[in-house]
């Protein structure tokens, strides 16, 4: 009511007056009440922002692990091929075609570059006797390379060409020098073997190294959990190979 009044009494004054008289008319606020009204706006504006607990939080996240499954998979692969390898290329006096599987054929007509194709796949390859292997080539072009693929394996045995598409391989018995170049082969089988295992570790260290774990306690155990196991399939190869070479000492 009093302010009504004051701005109809204000209205009949020169225009420097009303403007002196508005100013005056409106009760300024008191020192505690200014003060009141910052604090609750300067606390609705703090509130206004995102907490930090809001936000994601990345370190609350679990550190990566490495998978040691694949890498033990592929070392026991290994382990597997290298069984197989030494039950079908290492016969003991006896033959056997699967001795002829390492055998590869190279076209020297056409410059002998490559890594050639297994005999297995140009020729039959069957047991005629204890002692004989019989190899007939699909393709009579191919005798005479073949035959000299069966010399250069540096397997021991002597290739004989029987006509124009048949060789005959005869499979030496076990003799002392036949022994050592038995025995010398399957430490070269085994340490073919080895050297994949030892690459499979590399390729693991890697794989943790691209983890990039800030641990170097985490990083330790993982690093030695690797070579553990890697130690634990070079043992086996070690095993393998042994026991086969015990058999081809004892006859």
């Amino acid at each position: 009511m009093l302010r009504q009044q004051l701005l109809r009494a204000a209205a009949s004054l020169h225009p420097l007056s009303r403007i002196s008289c508005l100013q005056t008319s409106t009760p300024a606020l008191s020192p505690a009440i200014q003060w009141s009204a910052s604090r609750f706006y300067a606390a609705k504006k703090k509130d206004s922002k995102p907490s930090k607990a809001s936000k994601s939080d990345d370190s609350s996240a679990p550190p990566a692990e490495f998978d040691m499954t694949k890498t033990k998979a592929k070392m026991q692969a290994c382990i597997d091929r290298l069984k197989q390898n030494l039950s079908t290329s290492i016969t003991i006096g006896r033959a056997n075609p699967a001795l002829l599987d390492k055998v590869l054929v190279t076209n020297e007509k056409k410059g002998g570059h490559g890594s050639g194709v297994p005999l297995s796949q140009l020729a039959q390859i069957s047991a005629k006797d204890a002692q004989t292997l019989m190899v007939v080539l699909n393709d009579e072009d191919f005798t005479a390379i073949a035959e000299k693929g069966i010399r250069d394996a540096n397997l021991g045995f002597s290739p004989l060409k029987v006509d124009a598409s048949t060789i005959k391989v005869t499979v030496p018995k076990m003799s002392a020098e036949y022994r050592e170049t038995i025995l010398k082969s399957i430490s070269q089988i085994a340490e073919k073997h080895k050297t994949q295992i030892r690459e499979l570790r590399g390729a693991a260290r890697t794989d943790v190294k691209k983890l990039k774990i800030k641990s170097t306690d985490e990083v330790r155990r993982i690093e030695t959990k690797i070579q553990v196991e890697h130690d634990a399939f070079i043992k086996e190869v070690d095993a393998a190979a042994d026991a086969k070479k015990k058999e081809v000492s004892a006859h």
